[in-house]
């Protein structure tokens, strides 16, 4: 490739993530684009992850790797890392340590936004173990004004964007301090809901990224379990939706997910969630000005058994969801992760 075409930094935050760091680095050096840096910033772990990055760099001189001094949270060090781009970067990639891009991700992401500069992020499909996401925006467009993309999902008509597997212009990153906010433990949903009403966002019809499902990830250890994103979800909605929407469809949005919140704290409490999990999602109720009432608990209650009744498999499998739970190791493990 042409030292003319536009440098990208692809940015690694890893902890404890020896298990996959090796497959991750080695699908960055197998890029058909050239013009790039892999920047991993190893937030002190101590399984050797460092290890492995540094004996990479010392093979390869378009890996540079960061070391802190002790271990950060999560979102803390996602920011760190995303402070370390290349002054020369045009466009930042980002790939966690438990992840893949595929030897074109590069160049045809790339090339979508150097021929349509009001791009500020491009997506494409990725396989998510055996399922491919992110399908749904019209095939027929590469191109949609960001706002758009936003509502799509918000109104969960489509799950077009994948933040943690996106390629995002360079001046964004530098412009947006810290990049992702340290509020949300979904940051990088937030800060996409951030920027998509003021730049246009690019997709590529393609599987180019691959997103691992494994014991030890975040989504299996604290996302899935406690059910994150939905006490996260009527936060966001009450922050960014009104850059989105009018008041009449935003409140109705919010509606609609406050039956799901209610009917999950009583499914909870039904099916021995614990309490920990019960006062989680209550606090986010709380901080969303929503607690529930004594009466908006009882109609969720017999919405949910009416649901149970109707879909006795569906109700079964919450129950199983909820006795893995309690087996569930702690979050600190995940190769994506410090402390939540």
């Amino acid at each position: 490739m042409s030292s003319s075409q536009p440098f990208v930094s692809i940015v690694t935050p890893v902890y404890n993530g020896a298990r996959f760091l090796k497959e991750c680095i080695e699908s960055a050096l197998q890029q058909s684009y050239g013009d790039f840096e892999h920047v991993i910033l190893d937030n002190a772990s101590t399984d050797g992850s460092r290890e492995i990055a540094e004996q990479y760099a010392a093979a390869d001189r378009r890996i540079r790797v960061v070391s802190n001094p002790a271990t950060l949270p999560m979102v803390e060090n996602w920011n760190r890392a995303m402070e370390q781009i290349s002054e020369r970067s045009t466009y930042c990639k980002v790939l966690h340590a438990d992840d893949l891009i595929y030897p074109d991700c590069l160049s045809k992401m790339v090339d979508l936004a150097v021929r349509n500069p009001s791009i500020g992020m491009v997506g494409s499909l990725r396989l998510r173990g055996t399922f491919v996401e992110c399908e749904g925006l019209p095939k027929e467009r590469s191109v949609f004004p960001g706002a758009e993309v936003a509502r799509l999902y918000l109104r969960q008509d489509v799950f077009g964007f994948a933040p943690t597997s996106g390629l995002i212009r360079a001046d964004l990153v530098r412009g947006t301090r810290p990049f992702y906010p340290p509020r949300y433990l979904h940051s990088d949903l937030a800060n996409y809901l951030d920027l998509l009403d003021r730049v246009d966002y690019g997709f590529v019809h393609e599987v180019l990224c691959f997103s691992r499902i494994h014991e030890d990830s975040m989504t299996t250890l604290v996302t899935s379990q406690r059910q994150t994103l939905m006490r996260e979800w009527l936060l966001m909605l009450q922050e960014y939706g009104p850059r989105y929407f009018g008041p009449e469809e935003l409140a109705r949005l919010e509606r609609d997910h406050l039956r799901r919140c209610y009917r999950l704290l009583v499914r909870g409490l039904v099916t021995g969630r614990g309490r920990d999990f019960l006062q989680y999602h209550l606090a986010g109720l709380r901080a969303a000005q929503r607690a529930p009432s004594i009466a908006t608990l009882g109609r969720a209650m017999v919405a949910e058994f009416g649901a149970a009744i109707a879909h006795p498999k569906k109700a079964l499998r919450h129950v199983e969801a909820a006795l893995a739970g309690g087996s569930i190791r702690s979050a600190a493990q995940s190769s994506r992760n410090g402390p939540p």
